[in-house]
């Protein structure tokens, strides 16, 4: 009865601990991991813990861990290291391992600890570790052999020995432990004591199991309001923590897909399914656990199927019926606006970002009908961002407003030109960029893939998640509603601030605005009027709490785009030198497109770069420095300002970056945006005159200041819906996307993920490609020299190019050529009284970016560093655009008044006759190394 006594007493233990387990499930903390490897009981880490040196960076005390983690990253971590310091003690381990022979030494015996009769003769201590070399060595070795304390290992017993008990057996060693009757009588006694705790030997039936697991699931639905678990082994582990008699049947289930003769990618679908299939069960015990269903049906009719289709697939089990899919949609539009209420309350302390912008359900392109012109409907997004690490930007600092009286500032402006950025783009962007490289992000091959698809907003892309992901965004309306107008915008502004109108934010913080053009000129101008008009002009206070910015994405895409458009002749050129004469590059393609070409472009440039600026030295040729102004600063710059730059978080450089490519837009005459960015230079050069802490802000937390969260967001709405759905479906669809963005697990399990990518080979090929087309068409830009000339006398002259054979705009060339100081084609320097008398020779001259040319000395001593021509050029350019904008924006409002700008509406439709470009890589398969290495040489002799 002693042995039946400890039995019982564990029993009860065990059911304390299994007690004790569930009590604290109603305490819930979560895993500081919060992964899907989290299993076990989540205790914190007390100040008493050793944490291992190896992740001191990663665990800290007072961080709750599951027990998984605990494990492994303190336990398990712990152990490993003293397994790593641990050396056998062996007296003579380096003489043994030095007799050994090499396939010997080349083994890592394990260490155990040391056996008892060695104790003595080795004269070590108990917990001694030595290895299995050691002890083989020391029962061969004679000095150890001949002492008194050794003795020899203990054999085991011939087959003579061998017991059976019952279903047991036992080899008899001629030790001191139990002699052959004790042994028996010990069996008897246990198998006595066994049968008298009850343990059930009753095999649970497939039904029983089936019943046990949709309570389980009934419970996680409909108790604790859990979403359906889609990873296979949380699953698992869910069900078995959960009931002890469902341990091991997923792995029965598992077991019959028959998975030792299938990959792991098919194992791995095929326990996601296995899942499915258990909900499936589930749901046919209990009709209401349906939560699997419900997702399938919500994302059928995201996909336009029938509401037919989607009853038909209810009765078979498949989904829940329409009716069932429109009412749990109801239920979350309508605790959308608490959801709104909850997230400004808990985020009210943070800095809140907004963006704006409108959303219309177009798929592809309309045709009218005969009733009926179009069938567009026209949303607006409103969508919030916060951070828990930045502040509240206040509005008054040092009793200076945030808003500058004089608007925009064009003399604030010309002057930190003058004094500062004038000297900065006498260089190429390039040329800068290299002094930038600690600031920025690794150019790695993953990087430059993912930047080739930064204008793909697709959130299936698998590169960059955190960013494509929704988790820090919070939808605060989408209603039906034009955009517009200035009132348009006001409106909208207004849903906002009666989120916030129990609070003191509007009346002491500002919440920036990353809009495109419309959204910053259209809000620009209601703080405008309401400053100087105040209630007059009929525009509430609060308007006030917003500070518009120009959304860095909107600048990169367009400033691609134009650069594209502009040089399309060149780029067509290099398109059919890369893929073939018949392929049509249309005249604005896709912008994946683009990415591809303009990033070939310059990397090919780069391989070449310096033998081609040695070949030409100071030449002013006009054809020769358009291209030097393209490929070595403006591609380079449009590549960066976004994907580089702006999301390196490197604010100097970025601010500077927008500097140049105002430049590019005002010298291509890029409507609009020859603008936008002096709205944001004139706000950043008051803030930082004033010392206002949002640029310490902005310099530290830039990447927030984006505007790729909206269009995000529209790129899910897109994707979630179809063309036929209605206008109250589609809002229904955006408040569900809002609701489901920290948790999206039916898509992420079953619906296929994107990743578009191109091998390195294929990019290293094309880029040679690229430089063989380059070396070409520098060899006739060489040849003639000094044969580009003016063919016209309009206000806006044309060039003939001889290379190309085609006639130009002035815009295409450098900056120089539109300046009214156009570089001189009988001298060098362009100073206008240049220090030396022989102004034809080049030499200690530089020929600038721009295209001026100057003597080093003549730029230094006359022009303080930088271009004067190019300088009048920009000021008079700054001066008349702020001219423009301002008389924009002083317009009272009016009924039914016209649109500040007209949004820019891609109607092309040539763009579907790009073909597409992974379908023409494929085919690429020939090997340029060695012609590109000869032709590389040769211009290296010049």
């Amino acid at each position: 009865m002693y042995f039946f006594a400890i039995f019982y007493t564990f029993y009860c233990y065990l059911l304390n601990i299994n007690l004790n387990l569930k009590m604290s499930n109603n305490d819930i903390q979560t895993c500081a991991f919060d992964s899907n490897e989290c299993n076990g009981k989540i205790n914190i880490v007390g100040d008493k813990v050793s944490i291992p040196s190896t992740n001191i960076e990663l665990i800290s005390c007072g961080m709750f861990l599951c027990m998984f983690h605990y494990n492994k990253f303190i336990l398990n971590e712990k152990y490993r290291l003293e397994k790593i310091l641990q050396v056998c003690s062996h007296p003579k381990h380096e003489i043994y391992f030095n007799q050994s022979n090499k396939s010997s030494k080349k083994q890592n015996p394990s260490l155990i600890n040391i056996p008892k009769r060695f104790i003595n003769i080795l004269g070590l201590e108990k917990n001694a570790k030595i290895c299995s070399r050691c002890i083989k060595n020391t029962d061969k070795d004679p000095e150890y052999l001949q002492t008194e304390e050794y003795q020899a290992p203990i054999p085991i017993n011939n087959q003579d020995n061998i017991m059976k008990i019952g279903t047991h057996t036992y080899a008899l060693r001629s030790n001191i432990l139990y002699t052959q009757a004790e042994l028996i009588q010990l069996e008897l006694d246990y198998q006595e004591i066994i049968s008298q705790i009850p343990i059930s030997h009753e095999v649970i039936s497939l039904s029983e199991k089936i019943k046990k697991m949709s309570s389980i699931l009934y419970k996680n639905q409909h108790q604790l309001n859990q979403k359906p678990i889609y990873d296979p082994m949380v699953f698992k582990t869910m069900l078995e923590t959960a009931d002890k008699d469902l341990v091991g049947f997923f792995d029965e289930l598992y077991a019959g897909t028959n998975p030792n003769i299938k990959s792991d990618s098919t194992n791995k679908n095929n326990m996601k399914k296995l899942v499915s299939l258990c909900y499936f069960l589930a749901s046919i015990n209990n009709k209401y656990i349906n939560g699997l269903k419900a997702d399938i049906g919500s994302y059928l009719q995201t996909s336009g199927t029938s509401a037919s289709s989607i009853d038909t697939l209810a009765n078979i089990g498949l989904s829940v019926s329409r009716k069932t899919v429109n009412r749990q949609k109801k239920i979350i539009s309508d605790d959308h606006e608490q959801s709104v209420n909850d997230y400004c309350l808990q985020n009210i302390e943070r800095m809140f970002v907004l963006n704006i912008d409108d959303y219309h359900n177009i798929h592809r392109r309309n045709m009218p009908s005969l009733l009926e012109t179009h069938n567009i409907f026209h949303f607006v997004t409103i969508l919030l961002n916060s951070n828990s690490n930045i502040s509240r930007i206040p509005f008054c600092f040092n009793n200076i407003s945030i808003h500058n009286s004089k608007g925009i500032d064009s003399e604030l402006i010309i002057k930190n030109f003058k004094e500062y950025f004038m000297n900065q783009i006498g260089k190429s962007y390039y040329e800068q960029n290299e002094l930038w490289k600690q600031f920025l992000i690794e150019i790695t091959y993953e990087n430059r893939v993912e930047n080739l698809n930064v204008h793909d907003y697709d959130g299936r892309i698998q590169n960059h998640q955190e960013l494509r992901s929704l988790n820090n965004s919070k939808l605060v309306d989408f209603i039906l509603h034009p955009l517009h107008s200035t009132k348009d915008y006001i409106e909208c502004s207004n849903l906002l601030f009666k989120k916030l109108n129990n609070t003191d934010y509007l009346d002491n913080y500002v919440i920036p605005i990353i809009a495109d053009w419309p959204g910053q000129v259209n809000i620009r101008r209601a703080i405008t009027l309401r400053i100087n008009r105040g209630i007059s002009s009929g525009i509430s206070q609060q308007i006030l709490s917003l500070i518009p910015m120009i959304g860095p994405l909107h600048i990169s895409l367009n400033s691609r785009e134009t650069l594209f458009q502009t040089y399309h002749f060149f780029f067509e050129m290099l398109y059919h030198d890369l893929f073939g004469d018949k392929k049509i590059l249309s005249q604005k393609p896709k912008q994946t497109v683009i990415n591809l070409i303009l990033d070939l472009t310059f990397n090919g440039w780069k391989k070449i770069r310096n033998v081609i600026m040695h070949r030409f030295g100071n030449s002013k040729d006009a054809e020769y420095r358009m291209m030097i102004d393209l490929l070595d600063n403006s591609i380079p710059l449009t590549l960066d300002i976004y994907t580089v730059l702006f999301r390196s978080g490197y604010f100097e450089g970025y601010l500077e970056g927008v500097v140049r490519i105002w430049v590019l837009f005002q010298r291509l005459r890029r409507r609009n945006y020859n603008k936008a960015p002096l709205v944001f230079l004139s706000d950043v050069f008051y803030w930082k005159l004033n010392n206002h802490p949002i640029v310490d802000i902005l310099s530290n937390n830039l990447p927030i200041f984006n505007d790729y969260f909206v269009e995000n967001f529209h790129s899910s709405i897109r994707s979630q819906t179809a063309e036929s759905n209605s206008a109250l479906q589609i809002i229904q669809k955006a408040k569900i996307i809002d609701s489901e963005r920290n948790n999206n697990s039916f898509k992420e399990s079953f619906v296929n993920s994107r990743n578009p990518t191109i091998s390195q080979d294929k990019l290293n090929y094309l880029e040679k490609k690229v430089s063989l087309f380059l070396f070409s068409l520098f060899d006739k830009i060489y040849h003639n020299i000094g044969n580009t000339n003016q063919i016209n006398s309009n206000k806006y002259p044309s060039f003939m190019l001889p290379s190309f054979k085609i006639n130009v705009d002035i815009k295409v060339l450098s900056l120089a050529w539109n300046t009214e100081y156009k570089p001189a084609d009988d001298k060098f320097c362009d100073a206008e009284d240049c220090l030396f008398s022989n102004n034809i020779n080049s030499f200690n001259g530089i020929v600038l970016i721009c295209g001026h040319g100057y003597h080093k000395e003549c730029l230094i001593l006359l022009h303080n560093g930088k271009c004067d021509h190019c300088f009048n050029y920009l000021s008079f350019g700054i001066q008349k655009n702020i001219n423009t904008l301002t008389a924009r924006l002083t317009l009272p409002l009016k009924d039914n008044e016209k649109p500040l700008v007209e949004r820019e509406i891609d109607n092309s439709s040539d763009e579907n006759n790009d073909e597409n470009i992974q379908n023409i890589l494929e085919r690429l398969e020939q090997n340029i190394d060695n012609q590109f290495e000869i032709l590389y040489q040769e211009w290296s002799d010049y």
